[in-house]
C-alpha cells in the first residue's frame, strides 16, 4: 500500500508474476480492502496522508480478525527510531527505498514462510488442545459411569434407579427418557420431567428392536427390563463412539441392578410367605399343645374318679385284701400308661416347637 503511483507501478512489475496483487492508495482503503478480502501479506507504506502506515498496521493488529498478518514496512527513512517504530505497530519487517527486488523477493519469501510455519505451529497446537480437551471429557464422562456404578449398588427401588442414570446422563451433558417392563405393565420417565406423547410411542416401539439403535442424533439401549432412549448427541462420530461405549456400560450396569432387585424382591415375597407358614404353625402347635394339656387334666380326672370309685367297689364285694391289692396296681398301672401317652403328645409340640423357632431364627439372619 503506497500513496505514490510510481512506487505502486514498480512493485506491481517487480511481483505480479510471483504473486496475486490488489493495491491500495491509502491507509483507509487498506482496511477497507483488507476487511472485504484477507490477504496473506501487506506491504504497507510508513508515510500516507491522512492515516499513515504506522496506524493503519496498529489497527490491524488491534483486531483479531487481522492481528495474524504479516505485515513489511516500506519507507525511505531507515534511521533507529523509525525501525523500532514498525517494531511497536506491529510489523514483521522493513524495507527501505529505494529497494533492491531480491531483497524485496527474498523478504516476502521469509516472511510468508515464517507466517506459514506459524499457522502450522498453531494448527498443532490447536489439534493438541482439542485432543486434549477431548480426553478430559473422556475421562470425566468415564468418571461419571463410574461413579454411577458404585451409586446404583445403593438402589433399593426402580425410581432411586432411573434418577440415578438421569443424573449420570446430565453430567455428561446428555437428557433422555426411559421405559421400565414391570409385572403389571411399562412404565416410562423423563429426564426433565416434561411428558412426550410421541417419545411414549417410540419407546414402546423400540422394545424387541436390536440391543443398540441410533437414529439421528438419538441412541436407544435394549435390556431385557428398560429401554434408555438419549437425545442430542454431539454431532462428531468419536464424541458419538465413545459416549455410546460408555453408555452400554451404563445401561448394562443398570440392567445387572434391576435383576438383582427383582430376585432381592422375589426372595423377601418367599420370605414372607414363609414367616406367615411358621406363625401359622407355631399358632397351630400352641393351640394342639393346649388341648393336650386340657385332655390330659381332664383325662387324669375321670381316671382318678374311675379309681376312687372301684375301690369303694372292690370293698363292697368284700374280696380278699391281696386281691384288692392286685386289682389296685392293675388300675394305677393303666391310667399312668394313659397319663403317658398324652405326655408324649406334649413331647412331640415341643420337638416341632424347637423345629419351628429354629427356622425363624434361621429366617430372621437372612433378612
Amino acid at each position: 500500500m503506497d500513496d505514490e503511483p510510481v512506487n505502486l507501478t514498480i512493485m506491481e512489475e517487480l511481483l505480479q508474476d510471483s504473486y496475486e496483487l490488489a493495491t491500495a492508495k491509502s491507509g483507509e482503503e487498506c482496511l477497507q480492502q483488507v476487511a472485504a478480502q484477507k490477504p496473506d501479506l501487506i506491504l504497507l507504506d510508513v508515510n500516507m496522508p491522512d492515516l499513515d502506515g504506522l496506524e493503519t498496521c496498529r489497527r490491524l493488529k488491534e483486531d483479531r480478525e487481522t492481528a495474524d498478518l504479516p505485515i513489511i514496512f516500506v519507507s525511505a527513512l531507515a534511521s533507529h527510531a523509525e525501525l523500532m517504530a514498525g517494531y511497536e505497530a506491529g510489523g514483521d519487517d522493513y524495507v527501505t527505498k529505494p529497494f533492491s527486488e531480491d531483497i524485496l523477493v527474498k523478504k516476502i519469501d521469509v516472511v510468508l514462510a515464517s507466517q506459514r510455519r506459524k499457522q502450522e505451529l498453531k494448527q498443532i497446537s490447536d489439534d493438541a488442545v482439542q485432543a486434549l480437551e477431548e480426553s478430559l471429557s473422556a475421562t470425566e464422562q468415564l468418571a461419571e459411569v463410574v461413579s454411577f456404578l458404585h451409586q446404583s449398588r445403593a438402589a433399593n427401588s426402580v425410581d432411586e434407579l432411573v434418577r440415578s442414570v438421569f443424573e449420570c446422563l446430565r453430567k455428561m451433558e446428555l437428557d433422555g427418557s426411559m421405559l421400565v417392563v414391570e409385572d403389571d405393565g411399562n412404565r416410562i420417565w423423563f429426564s426433565d420431567d416434561i411428558d412426550r406423547p410421541m417419545e411414549r410411542q417410540i419407546l414402546e416401539s423400540l422394545r424387541g428392536q436390536d440391543r443398540v439403535v441410533s437414529f439421528g442424533t438419538r441412541l436407544a439401549f435394549n435390556t431385557d427390563h428398560a429401554t434408555l432412549l438419549v437425545r442430542s448427541l454431539p454431532r462428531d462420530d468419536d464424541g458419538v463412539a465413545r459416549l455410546r461405549a460408555l453408555l452400554a456400560i451404563l445401561t448394562e450396569s443398570m440392567e445387572s441392578r434391576m435383576r438383582e432387585m427383582k430376585s432381592d424382591s422375589r426372595l423377601d415375597e418367599r420370605r414372607e410367605m414363609l414367616a406367615k407358614m411358621l406363625r401359622a404353625t407355631r399358632e397351630s402347635v400352641a393351640r394342639i399343645d393346649a388341648e393336650h394339656q386340657d385332655r390330659k387334666a381332664r383325662t387324669h380326672e375321670i381316671l382318678a374318679t374311675l379309681g376312687d370309685e372301684i375301690e369303694r367297689s372292690l370293698l363292697e364285694l368284700e374280696l380278699p385284701r391281696g386281691r384288692q391289692a392286685a386289682l389296685l396296681k392293675i388300675i394305677e398301672h393303666s391310667r399312668r400308661q394313659a397319663e403317658s401317652v398324652y405326655e408324649n403328645g406334649i413331647g412331640i409340640d415341643a420337638d416341632f416347637q424347637a423345629i419351628i423357632d429354629e427356622l425363624v431364627q434361621a429366617l430372621d439372619e437372612q433378612r
